[in-house]
């Protein structure tokens, strides 16, 4: 089994962070490969889990043409339930959605499974059928990339679910009976994909990738092609480079370095049902996702419609009330900085709506973490800093966004020292225009938070403006004793960093 307990934030954050705790959820997702528990407190709110365990129970191997689970699988199966069940009861948790998926929904003798499951759970199972587990896969993407246009696969131990999606809505989806624990062969497969029109005919840019042998193949990717960031969620493989690994993973002597050993013995079948998947749907890339039903379950049970708009905002806000000391800051600080984005848009067209949204999201999330390490080591903020953002354990984000908040992040610490540790990272995957970019957003923060010594009624004796390459700093009365050498020099390294000159205005009474 493995297991994780959340390690962000500490008991007194928590406390801080959620003042009036709502009931904690749990999410139970039996799946023909896995049953994992995820607790999440108050309601899911905070992005990453109190609890979170796996056990690799393989409940629908050996569940053949005949549709019956088998008793060995079913005992182990039940053993893992009652251990959950025991862990739920001590941490008082009363709040439990438990879904049982292709394995259970296919077995002749389910019952045999799920009435001694939802009696020690004393909890019913909810066993979901195709399209409903189809529609928890997609709201689980959309919950985290609410725009996602591709082909979704999630490739079980029994089961694939493949959805056509548009702009984050489905426009179809099927699910075949076969997956990772089968037993079938290529031609078998080919044949199921091909009898299916829209999936050749969906030529999508890219597949979404959910499910433990995706994962494993990008762990696999990772290790064998040095890629820089080793976060499984927002990878992305060409698809030339996708297929010359799965057959290598499908060989008769299959080469599995960097798979994981739990999944070493069935990743050759994985590897045959994604790759003729891929000569079907002619995907020009494969995105690895870490999202799951599970996702789906939490956004229709467990958020608010706000939360649910944009998720990445709900996650930096939660870690927001744990680290700022004044609710407001981050706001005050968006507002400041706000008039960066003309300046910083990296595009020909500066009017362009879609890249002004989309700087100015990843600006209020810089605002909202801009305080997450302020209890650390002056000396090691920076990295400290830059290497929580890389690894935030959400799925909101891709690893080109990741790498831009740690770069701002990172800045916002460290500012123009060159003497101090820095992630490698950093310096990978995002080009120059980006990079440039996330560390003039660094060095806006750095000079907004220390002029105002982190209070946001501060910020409000400033305004910027930027025109005709100037970068202008405006600062009513009140606030003139706060501009001293120091802080000029930090607006002269933040206008510099945008390509502007530096000019401050001193209102008078």
């Amino acid at each position: 089994m493995k297991s994780m307990v959340a390690p962000f934030l500490n008991t007194r954050q928590i406390a801080k962070s959620h003042p009036q705790q709502t009931a904690p959820m749990a999410i139970i997702d039996i799946g023909s490969n896995s049953i994992r528990l995820v607790i999440y407190a108050s309601q899911g709110r905070y992005p990453f889990p109190l609890y979170n365990e796996r056990a690799n129970c393989r409940l629908g191997e050996g569940m053949g043409y005949d549709g019956m689970l088998k008793e060995e699988r079913i005992k182990v199966a039940l053993a893992t339930l009652a251990r959950f069940a025991k862990i739920l009861s001590d941490m008082g948790i009363s709040k439990i959605h438990a879904v049982a998926t292709a394995a259970v929904r296919r077995a002749k003798n389910a019952e045999q499974f799920t009435s001694p499951a939802a009696a020690l759970l004393n909890n019913e199972i909810s066993v979901l059928s195709q399209q409903a587990e189809a529609n928890y896969v997609a709201r689980g993407l959309t919950l985290n990339m609410p725009r996602a246009t591709g082909l979704v696969a999630d490739l079980g131990g029994c089961s694939i679910e493949i959805i056509n999606m548009k702009n984050g809505q489905i426009k179809a989806s099927t699910s075949f009976d076969f997956g990772h624990l089968s037993k079938i062969k290529r031609s078998q497969i080919n044949d199921a994909f091909r009898a299916t029109d829209w999936i050749s005919a969906a030529s999508p840019k890219r597949l979404y990738g959910v499910g433990g042998s995706f994962r494993a193949f990008a762990s696999a990717y990772i290790n064998q092609s040095g890629y820089p960031l080793p976060v499984l969620h927002g990878l992305t493989i060409p698809t030339k480079a996708a297929q010359r690994l799965l057959t290598a993973f499908a060989d008769k002597s299959p080469k599995l370095d960097g798979v994981p050993l739990g999944r070493q013995k069935t990743m050759p079948l994985a590897a045959e049902i994604i790759n003729c998947l891929l000569d079907h749907c002619g995907a020009k890339e494969i995105y690895t996702s870490g999202t799951s039903i599970r996702d789906g379950v939490l956004a229709e049970r467990g958020l608010n419609d706000d939360e649910r708009i944009d998720f990445l905002q709900s996650v930096c806000g939660e870690i927001s009330k744990a680290s700022h000391q004044f609710d407001d800051m981050p706001d005050s600080l968006f507002r400041f900085l706000r008039p960066l984005g003309g300046s910083l848009a990296d595009t020909p067209n500066k009017t362009d709506k879609s890249q002004k949204r989309k700087f100015e999201r990843l600006l209020r999330a810089a605002c909202l973490i801009s305080d997450l390490c302020w209890e650390d080591h002056e000396d090691i903020r920076g990295e400290i800093g830059a290497r929580r953002v890389l690894g935030l354990p959400v799925n909101c984000l891709s690893h080109k966004e990741r790498v831009w908040l740690a770069i701002a992040i990172y800045h916002r610490y460290v500012g123009h020292k060159t003497n101090k540790s820095r992630p490698p990272e950093l310096s990978a995957i995002l080009g120059c225009k980006r990079r440039l970019e996330a560390t003039t957003v660094g060095f806006g923060l750095r000079f907004a938070l220390m002029f105002s010594g982190g209070v946001p009624n501060c910020l409000e004796y400033l305004s910027l403006t930027s025109k005709l390459g100037v970068l202008t700093l405006r600062v009513k009365e009140q606030g003139r004793s706060l501009i001293d050498k120091h802080n000029r020099r930090r607006f002269a390294q933040l206008a510099q960093s945008a390509s502007l000159i530096p000019e401050i205005e001193q209102e008078s009474l």
